[in-house]
């Protein structure tokens, strides 16, 4: 057999705490291994930036904690400087880059790939990115600096990935293959539900404003039946709308039934999810001005096992053959309750939409399948 080829994957990987993007970095790494690649990445702590190969961690440079702003500013200049290391150390054949702010850094590293005759993927995860851009000051600043270095950095892509709208094959003159977000099925568990008398309702998030939960807010606070329902609020404060959503709540009276559990993991994550008939997904893409999403939450839900409530379209969501999740309108209206009680009792009976959800997962939504789709184009990996 020869020798695997070697995929070098780029993003802003954290060793040393939990991040909201785990889970998709770790399903992309296990499905480009998956797919045959001897697959290398770089992490990051504290004090180090290291090389991670499999069980072999190496370190190949410092982090600089402390300086204002570090991961949004210098981060990007060291791991810069640890790929351009990597790439001629490792001769590498690919490299998967995740999208971040361009930095004349960003360019010395897409010479050196050039140099190096690897293939350059180059991955943005929502696109198209323009519709992100009025999120923050930040973001909008970086996007102008980013500005002066688009048109050297794009001549040195091979192909685009894109997760979002269909760019009809092709993306600033270079060739694109429109994905959509996976999930790595293997490292979710089955759900196991409890089914109380109450209904348990999992709004699962980073707790951004396009996540839409003051709309299940408003919902059940409009809510005229007599079932007893309960809004779990599972995740931090990373999106800001956190202390908003818990005001809102109490303002209308609901500091019972709309519970702030923070951000959960492991095991009590788990017991979230078999204690829950139903899940939410973002309820307010239209704040971004999209009709049209691939969402990872619902991923997880699927694969998890558990019916969920959305508002945009999502090409995986395609033919159901039974209803295991109920779409809402995308807009500013307070969706209706009653509907969803009557979703969230019609999933209590229906014994079968765990096992159906999983199927699901497995048959159509792996990562294994979203790469093959790329590597298939480039005529990649022959191993």
């Amino acid at each position: 057999m020869a020798d695997k080829k070697k995929l070098l994957y780029i993003t802003r990987y954290s060793l040393h705490q939990e991040f909201n993007l785990k889970k998709k970095f770790d399903g992309q790494l296990n499905a480009f291994r998956n797919l045959g690649f001897d697959v290398f990445f770089i992490g990051f702590d504290e004090k180090y930036l290291y090389l991670i190969n499999g069980n072999n961690k190496t370190i190949i440079g410092n982090t600089h904690f402390g300086f204002p702003s570090y991961l949004h500013t210098l981060f990007y200049n060291d791991l810069h400087k640890a790929a351009v290391k990597v790439i001629n150390s490792e001769k590498v054949d690919y490299v998967y880059w995740r999208t971040a702010p361009l930095w004349n850094s960003s360019c010395k590293v897409a010479q050196t790939i050039k140099r190096n005759k690897a293939t350059f993927i180059y991955e943005i995860p929502t696109f198209p990115q323009q519709k992100e851009e009025h999120l923050n000051g930040l973001r909008k600043l970086f996007s102008i600096y980013s500005d002066r270095f688009t048109d050297k950095f794009n001549s040195m892509v091979d192909y685009y990935v894109l997760i979002g709208e269909d760019a009809g094959g092709h993306y600033k003159g270079k060739p694109a293959i429109n994905i959509e977000n996976g999930i790595d099925v293997s490292s979710v568990p089955v759900r196991k539900p409890k089914c109380e008398e109450t209904i348990h309702i999992l709004a699962l998030a980073s707790m951004c404003y396009w996540h839409g939960y003051d709309r299940l807010i408003k919902s059940l606070a409009e809510y005229k039946g007599d079932q007893k329902i309960v809004i779990h609020m599972v995740g931090g404060n990373d999106g800001g709308c956190l202390n908003e959503w818990k005001e809102l709540a109490s303002k209308l009276g609901l500091k019972n039934t709309v519970v702030f559990h923070g951000q959960l993991t492991g095991k009590a994550l788990e017991e979230m999810f078999d204690l829950c008939d139903i899940g939410v997904n973002s309820l307010a893409m239209y704040r971004k001005g999209f009709a049209v999403t691939m969402e990872l939450k619902a991923r997880e839900y699927i694969a998890r096992g558990l019916p969920f409530v959305c508002a945009v379209e999502d090409p995986a969501l395609v033919d159901p053959k039974e209803a295991l999740w109920l779409k809402i309108t995308n807009d500013e209206s307070v969706p209706d309750m009653e509907q969803i009680v009557e979703f969230a009792l019609e999933m209590k009976k229906n014994t079968t939409h765990v096992l159906s959800l999983r199927k699901l997962a497995e048959n159509r939504l792996t990562w294994e399948m979203q790469y093959k789709k790329v590597f298939d184009l480039i005529g990649g990996n022959k191993v």
